[in-house]
């Protein structure tokens, strides 16, 4: 990637990430708690067997990359990320596709499963956190022009 590209995009510092990122757990724990309501009536249905236990958790984990995935797709912006003037993009510059939105997701569960191993790398490298390194995307400060 050109240099000249990559020094255009403002830096989105940790503590303005870690903020959007809380803002973001708010609202999807709302999202979470409505798209769970159905799940004791399927547990009647299915008996409470183990692979009905991970329907459940591939459909939880299907709503969360939907708000993740759609926000991300849809505008670069999930509504945390609206919040604290963030935006994701890939390193080029471009906005997101799927294929970019899944592999962004995957780095995001990454992150949880290793109690946000990848935000540890950001004060050595302020540009990307380490899954955006590995996703080939950018968070970028969007702020908001002064009228």
């Amino acid at each position: 990637m050109s240099t000249n590209l990559e020094d255009s995009f403002r830096k989105a510092g940790l503590g303005r990430r870690f903020g959007a990122l809380f803002y973001d757990l708010f609202v999807l724990l709302g999202i979470v708690f409505i798209a769970a309501l159905p799940l004791p009536w399927f547990d009647q249905i299915v008996g409470g067997s183990d692979l009905g236990l991970w329907i459940k958790r591939l459909y939880l984990l299907g709503v969360c990359f939907a708000y993740f995935g759609g926000f991300w797709v849809k505008g670069g912006q999930t509504l945390g990320m609206k919040a604290w003037q963030l935006k994701v993009i890939q390193k080029d510059g471009k906005a997101l596709g799927w294929r970019d939105a899944v592999k962004r997701f995957m780095g995001l569960c990454l992150s949880v499963i290793t109690l946000g191993l990848g935000f540890f790398w950001m004060p050595a490298d302020t540009r990307h956190s380490n899954w955006d390194r590995l996703c080939g995307t950018r968070v970028i400060w969007c702020p908001k022009p002064v009228h």
